[in-house]
């Protein structure tokens, strides 16, 4: 049973989560995962460890925790999908993406392929790294502070965008698709432009819809909706 607010308690959540997130960005140098792989290492093992240290509540209660709440699903999607929408125009000003899009979009069935990759995004990559980047990270790590407010917020925010950063390091040395691959200093300063930002967007948006893990979900997927849309075709199509 859940029996609410508990300053030992929340210690306990920050110092698994932070415990967790350390030994999860070892494991990583070792063996990148797939978005299949993150479910267990981003999603269930971590859910489970909270779950046992919160004193084994019922679903529900994890759930909302996390910003799961019902009710409050709704809050700051409108200006989520707004922003989102914003971020997409901004892409475009990328001639790469440009080029790559209209590609997609002049093969036969083309225009299937955004349909398809903004769910695909939702259940992979918007979920996994926003359960635990958001809903565990950023939610233990501001509760932990001890009081309410603006500080609390940016203490969270600041954390979890610091371990969104490190999460991206070992992708970016050992991905030999990245530019980065090979070079340390590189990977870090490329994760640190990919994850830095996307990490403050993404904590803000969460404090701003109330802690509702939803928005900031959807604004995920959507951020990567056009690299998403080329990997959905080149999957299909073999990169040709």
């Amino acid at each position: 049973m859940d029996h609410g607010p508990n300053p030992e308690r929340t210690r306990r959540e920050a110092a698994f989560a932070g415990a967790y997130f350390a030994a999860l960005l070892v494991y990583l140098f070792f063996h990148p995962e797939s978005e299949l792989e993150h479910w267990l290492s981003l999603v269930l093992v971590p859910l489970v460890g909270l779950w046992l240290v919160r004193g084994r509540p019922g679903l529900g209660a994890l759930l909302v925790s996390l910003g799961l709440e019902r009710g409050r699903l709704l809050r700051g999607l409108g200006w989520s999908i707004a922003l989102g929408i914003l971020i997409q125009g901004v892409q475009f000003l990328n001639p790469g993406n440009r080029v790559g899009v209209a590609e997609v979009l002049a093969r036969p069935w083309g225009w299937v392929f955004p349909i398809v990759a903004l769910p695909f995004l939702i259940v992979t990559v918007g979920t996994t790294e926003e359960v635990f980047f958001r809903g565990i990270l950023q939610r233990r790590f501001t509760d932990a502070w001890g009081a309410e407010g603006w500080r609390a917020d940016a203490w969270g925010i600041g954390l979890a965008t610091l371990a969104f950063i490190l999460y991206h390091v070992p992708y970016a040395y050992l991905n030999p698709q990245w530019p980065s691959a090979g070079n340390l200093l590189h990977a870090f300063q490329l994760a640190a432009v990919n994850g830095g930002m996307g990490g403050i967007v993404l904590g803000l948006v969460y404090v701003k819809s109330g802690r509702n893990l939803l928005a900031v979900i959807l604004l995920h997927a959507m951020v990567n909706w056009v690299p998403g849309t080329i990997l959905v075709s080149q999957v299909k199509f073999g990169g040709g």
